[in-house]
């Protein structure tokens, strides 16, 4: 008769962590459609930011880190709403893209990387959400303070550009958090700040434990 057993793994393995699925979810859902455009290497913004204030202990360390994106070429390439130039939207295909949290400088602060998913290559049918995990090395965040989520095309390659979603402010977090964009190729300087609506994007936090700590289940025939 099959049963089934839980094991824990031994004190031998103490020196091992291994991160557990995230208990904490900051979500601003893109509850106004598609609406800020266009992200990209080719002639729009470099860098589409948003913040949002770290929560408290223990879910402290970025896991996984997510936006609602569109295609602009599949959706006729409309007018920018933040570009500097005032010209048309780069059509042709989407670039690779990163997501990332920065620290606060008064703003986002390029020089201040705590957590990235590496390149990335969405290709979205509508505006469609994409999420990624961390790459190893983030930092854990400090509950309270404020930081940013950051989706950037600085030194991606590809054509065409992304349009993201907007979120009202404070209609999930009484945050008062702004939309603010980057015109600079560096993506260090931001042309664009306080706007609203914001721009919709998802944050998973969860923290690092021993190993052994964690249980794990496993089927016997007995």
């Amino acid at each position: 008769m099959k049963s089934y057993r839980l094991l824990v793994l031994s004190a031998a393995l103490a020196l091992i962590v291994c991160a557990v699925s995230a208990d904490t979810l900051i979500e601003k859902p893109p509850d106004q459609g598609p609406f800020w455009q266009p992200l990209s290497p080719n002639g729009g913004s470099y860098v589409y930011a948003d913040c949002f204030i770290a929560p408290a202990a223990p879910d402290t360390l970025p896991l996984e880190l997510g936006t609602w994106l569109q295609d602009l070429t599949a959706a006729g390439g409309q007018p920018p709403k933040n570009s500097s130039t005032g010209g048309p939207a780069p059509l042709g295909g989407t670039p690779d893209v990163r997501f990332e949290i920065w620290g606060d400088a008064g703003g986002p602060d390029a020089g201040n990387v705590l957590a990235t998913t590496g390149t990335l290559s969405p290709l979205p049918v509508g505006l469609e959400f994409f999420s990624a995990p961390v790459l190893g090395g983030a930092s854990d965040l400090t509950p309270g303070n404020l930081y940013w989520f950051a989706a950037t095309v600085v030194g991606e390659a590809g054509t065409g550009s992304f349009q993201v979603g907007g979120h009202t402010q404070n209609s999930s977090f009484p945050d008062n958090c702004t939309f603010w964009f980057s015109n600079d190729p560096a993506g260090i300087s931001f042309d664009g700040t306080n706007f609203v609506p914001e721009m919709a994007f998802s944050v998973n936090l969860g923290v690092m434990v021993p190993v052994e700590l964690q249980t794990f289940g496993i089927d016997s025939d007995e």
